[in-house]
């Protein structure tokens, strides 16, 4: 027999510490929900536990693009359909890899109602957004009843699927991260078996050049390679100094095997998954590249 989830209680929080004060009553027997469709998919796979109520965040002022001295700031709530269209308003080359990775999430319903707060919290290595703000090297800062917060690398929120570091009473509120500096480039791509399968590999680049040669690279690895979002540091400090051609990527790229190990599963085989890496990492090495003249 289908057991099909039903919450007891479904709230729109009028204030943040009003949510705050709910989550740290309620505890695991409350979710944060914005767009739903992670959610969605938990429930379907019966993975809700026991949860009780659901607390929609919708309502609360968490949907807001703020440019900053340096770059922006992004709300919990932004869908990818509004990010993606103020970036490509505003900063359509410097910000290339977050309109690559938003272009590749299927199917549309999904960038009109996914949540940029809750791709992130997420902490599922598939999901494509995060592995190009872990590219773009950016912060999230989370706030607790008492009014402390915290900013902290992405790269370091991400402890294992579905466990970010969010502490007991704590709510992710925002996303920053600074506008890539004149020679820049970014990149994001993807492989996927089919259009509804999560990803073997994704990549999320950002380079800097100049006078032809690498002088910052930051590589973010993605899909179904480990249990959250990695770098390719051998593969980053192999390219710094050098110059920016074909030959030389290709070289430095066999350096992935030394970041990651790949593993097999009946989606793939660690062969397979290794020449994937390679593969897709050069080629989003190769467009940064070329964005950034």
């Amino acid at each position: 027999m289908l057991t099909v989830f039903q919450p007891q209680d479904y709230r729109f929080p009028e204030t943040v510490s009003e949510l705050l004060e709910i989550l740290s009553q309620q505890g695991e027997h409350a979710r944060v929900i914005a767009g739903g469709t992670t959610i969605h998919e938990l429930a379907y796979r019966k993975g809700m536990g026991d949860v009780r109520t659901l607390l929609d965040i919708t309502r609360l002022p968490l949907g807001r693009i703020t440019p900053t001295d340096t770059g922006l700031r992004v709300g919990a709530t932004v869908t990818f359909t509004d990010l993606a269209s103020y970036i490509a308003a505003t900063h359509p080359r410097q910000l290339a890899v977050i309109t690559d990775a938003i272009a590749g999430i299927r199917p549309m319903q999904i960038r009109n109602v996914g949540t940029v707060g809750g791709s992130i919290c997420s902490s599922l290595p598939f999901f494509d957004l995060p592995a190009a703000l872990v590219a773009l090297d950016a912060t999230v800062t989370t706030t607790r009843l008492d009014g402390d917060s915290r900013t902290l690398p992405i790269e370091t929120f991400f402890w294992d699927f579905f466990l970010p570091d969010l502490r007991f009473g704590e709510l992710f509120t925002e996303v920053e991260f600074a506008l890539p500096p004149a020679g820049s480039g970014g990149a994001f791509q993807k492989f996927e078996s089919n259009s509804v399968d999560w990803a073997l590999v994704s990549i999320g680049v950002q380079v800097r050049c100049r006078e032809d040669h690498f002088t910052e690279v930051r590589i973010a690895l993605g899909g179904g390679i480990g249990r959250k979002i990695a770098r390719a540091s051998t593969v980053e400090r192999a390219l710094v100094g050098k110059p920016v051609t074909t030959e030389v990527i290709q070289d430095a790229v066999r350096g992935v095997v030394d970041d990651v190990r790949a593993f097999s599963d009946f989606r793939g085989s660690a062969e397979f998954r290794n020449h994937l890496l390679k593969v897709y990492i050069t080629r989003c090495l190769v467009q940064a590249a070329r964005r950034a003249r």
